[in-house]
Parts: structure tokens; C-alpha cells; sequence
């Protein structure tokens, strides 16, 4: 079992890491400063997730087949050729998703709108520009709403998201507005609970037996077999029921376990890893609704927070931010094909501190935290990211100027 939270030493990230903001008067602005529990991508913790990530798309057994065989009932061999199959259709993808806060990025997302009228060749130019831009970590296309993109990027000087990500298109005449939406709390995203949702919900993985079933029903690629596979290996369990260690040794070399120690440490002690088995919706013929909510300004950042966790309770959102320093300050989907998106909107709207909402329909996806997504120009899963880091962008621009 892991340590519970509050018996975690400072040495693992844990409350007394955090011990240095008790020097202020004011804490330093933001929430989950745990600096301190940092670990480098590449550092010897990571090992196991690294090495699955890398062998996963020939190998199943990476996962712990055991362990979903007894929660599903499904044999081995099936499970082994249900995977790969999902995996060569693209239609699933290993990810993870590491805490920014903790390794000094501010994680940004923001809204375009182009204007009415904008051709559709020079929509696909802003689409094609958006796909390529390495910087963007994970970025959206919609259609038929409020505005045209979501895109995200999670940087750690703000000034070089806005002139090397932003600046090169914003005044273009097509362009109608551009909202930051810096995140202050990453609740939820692919239905996974993430690091900054309340209580013990860390991990939960919220796919409703309705969303299942419906989700059967709506495309033919996925079977409820398929369906029931993806919902068991997401599921919160500890890590040594997640992975197969001995397999990881067997490919690495490496110590069993040294890595599940080390991978333990870093998803269940420290918190600011979550590994996921990423659906491809696009493939499915699915689309989702996003609702972009702003509260009053006169509510208080508290009621903000509480609403927000409120609202998470709800498994029929599919991802959940909190904004801040924003026009905006919640940001909430859910898939059209298997929810009722009537009902979670008058959910909204039953609070009175709801100002205004803005809706469209996201029907693409550029990449999921780096990894890219359009299979068609066979750049399946290839993780080409670039940020800030020991660049100085800002630098390079005065010396040019």
C-alpha cells in the first residue's frame, strides 16, 4: 500500500516539502508549489514508464495481463490480441501526463476565434500551422460555436508563448479575438482524474456504465469486449497492478525492483505523474462539447474552486480545468454521442455565480501532451516537442531588434 499522503517525507514531495512557504507573509501566487519533489524525465524513476512507452506497441505484457485477465474475465491471450489490434488502428495510445507545476511550467491554454467569413483555405492554413508548431502540446480544432480553437502549451516564460506561439498569426485580419487561459487546477482530462482534483479522487477514471454502453452503440471500431478492456487498464489500482515489472526487466536489464519503487514514488507518493491509456475519438467518428464558463468577478477564488469541484463530481464530463488570470474560468467537455449535453448545460447554469457561457463542438485533435495524433501523414505517436528550456527566446529578440 502507499504511504498515505500525510506520512510522506519531505525527501518523497510530500507536505513538508512545501514547508518553505511558511518564510512569507503571502504565499507565493499559485497552488501546488512542490518543486522540491522534481524528477527529471529521463531520471532512473521513470524508468518503467519509459520503457513501457517504448515496447507497449509490440509487446502487451508490458501491462499486468494478469491482473486485467482476474478484472476482466478476459483470457491473456485475447487481452494480448485486443491491445495490439486497438494499438495498430490507432485507436489507443499510452500516455502520460506529469504535473507542470511542479517542473516549472505555467500550462497555458487559449482560445482563437476567426472572424465570419474566413475562407475555409485559410482555416486549414491556421489548422496546418497549429498541427506542425511543435511548442503546442495539445491543440484542438472546432466547429460551428464560440470560437475555432483550443490550444494548449505549457511554458515557462510567458513571454515566450506569446512571441514565438502567438505573436506569428495574432494580427492576422482573419483573426477575431485570442484568449489566454492560464490553468490554475487540472482536474480532469480523458475522463482521467488528474493531480489537482479534490480529496481522493486522484486517479479515478470516470467512464459511466452509460457512456460505455453508449459508446458501443455510436461506432463500429470499438466493441464493448474492446470497451471494457480500456475502462479495466485505466482503472485506479496500485502501480504493481499496472505494469508488468518482470517483463520491463526482461526488456531494460534494469532491476524490478528498483523501478517499481521508483515509478511508485513518483504516481503514488509524490503525485505528479498519471499514466493513461488514451482513446482516439477522432477514429471513433466522436465529437465533444465544450463549455467555457465566466463566473461573476465578484466571486471569491474559493467559491470558484468549490464549484469547480462540484462540478467534477459529475463522470459525465469528460476533462475539467480551472482557469485563472483569465476572461474565463472554467473550462468542462463532454462527448455528444454518449451524454446528455442539455442536461449538463442547465447543470451549469443552475449556479447563480454562472455570468455567461461559451459553446462549440471539438471535432480534432492535433496531439495529446506532445505526442501527435494525425495518423494520416504517419506521424503516429512521435513526440517532438520543443519549449523554453534553456532557450532563451527572449534574449535572442532584443539581439535582433
Amino acid at each position: 500500500m502507499a504511504n498515505k499522503p500525510d506520512s510522506i517525507p519531505y525527501e518523497l514531495g510530500g507536505p513538508d516539502c512545501q514547508k518553505w512557504l511558511g518564510k512569507y507573509r503571502f504565499a507565493p501566487r499559485g497552488i501546488a508549489f512542490l518543486e522540491p519533489g522534481i524528477v527529471p524525465l529521463d531520471a532512473p524513476e521513470m524508468a518503467a514508464y519509459n520503457i513501457a512507452k517504448s515496447a507497449y506497441q509490440l509487446k502487451s505484457d508490458v501491462f499486468n495481463l494478469d491482473w486485467l485477465a482476474k478484472e476482466t474475465k478476459i483470457p491473456k491471450a485475447e487481452l494480448d490480441s485486443r491491445i495490439q489490434r486497438m494499438y495498430h488502428d490507432h485507436l489507443i495510445m499510452l500516455v502520460m501526463n506529469p504535473a507542470t507545476q511542479v517542473y516549472g511550467w505555467g500550462l497555458y491554454y487559449w482560445l482563437v476565434k476567426l472572424k465570419e467569413g474566413t475562407p475555409p483555405e485559410v482555416k486549414k492554413e491556421f489548422t496546418d500551422w497549429y498541427q506542425d508548431k511543435d511548442p503546442i502540446c495539445t491543440g484542438f480544432e472546432t466547429t460551428g460555436g464560440d470560437f475555432d480553437y483550443y490550444n494548449g502549451d505549457h511554458m515557462r516564460v510567458l513571454d515566450n508563448l506569446l512571441a514565438d506561439v502567438i505573436e506569428p498569426w495574432k494580427n492576422r485580419p482573419e483573426v477575431d479575438f485570442v484568449h489566454l487561459c492560464p490553468v490554475r487546477r487540472d482536474v480532469r482530462e480523458s475522463s482521467m482524474n488528474m493531480w489537482d482534483s479534490p480529496g481522493e479522487m486522484y486517479r479515478e477514471f470516470f467512464w459511466s456504465k452509460e457512456h460505455m454502453d453508449k459508446l458501443a452503440k455510436v461506432q463500429d471500431k470499438l466493441d464493448a469486449t474492446d470497451i471494457k478492456i480500456l475502462a479495466a487498464i485505466n482503472k485506479k489500482r496500485p502501480v504493481e497492478d499496472y505494469f508488468n515489472f518482470k517483463a520491463l526487466a526482461d526488456i531494460s536489464g534494469f532491476d524490478e525492483k528498483d523501478m517499481l519503487a521508483g515509478i511508485k514514488s513518483i504516481i503514488e507518493q509524490k503525485r505528479i505523474l498519471v499514466p493513461l491509456v488514451f482513446t482516439n475519438w477522432q477514429k471513433l467518428g466522436l465529437t465533444y462539447r465544450m463549455f467555457v464558463v465566466r463566473l461573476f468577478q465578484i466571486t471569491p477564488c474559493h467559491r470558484k474552486a468549490e464549484i469547480v469541484d462540484q462540478l467534477a463530481q459529475e463522470k459525465d464530463f469528460d476533462s475539467v480545468w480551472e482557469y485563472t488570470d483569465s476572461f474565463y474560468d472554467i473550462g468542462l467537455w463532454a462527448c455528444n454521442q454518449t451524454t446528455d449535453v442539455e442536461a449538463l448545460r442547465a447543470k451549469i447554469q443552475e449556479y447563480g455565480e454562472v455570468e455567461e457561457i461559451k459553446e462549440t463542438d471539438v471535432t480534432r485533435q492535433f496531439r495529446r501532451w506532445v505526442c501527435r495524433l494525425d495518423d494520416q501523414h504517419n506521424f503516429w505517436e512521435e513526440c517532438v516537442f520543443t519549449d523554453d528550456f534553456l532557450l532563451n527566446f527572449t534574449g535572442n529578440r532584443e539581439v535582433q531588434k
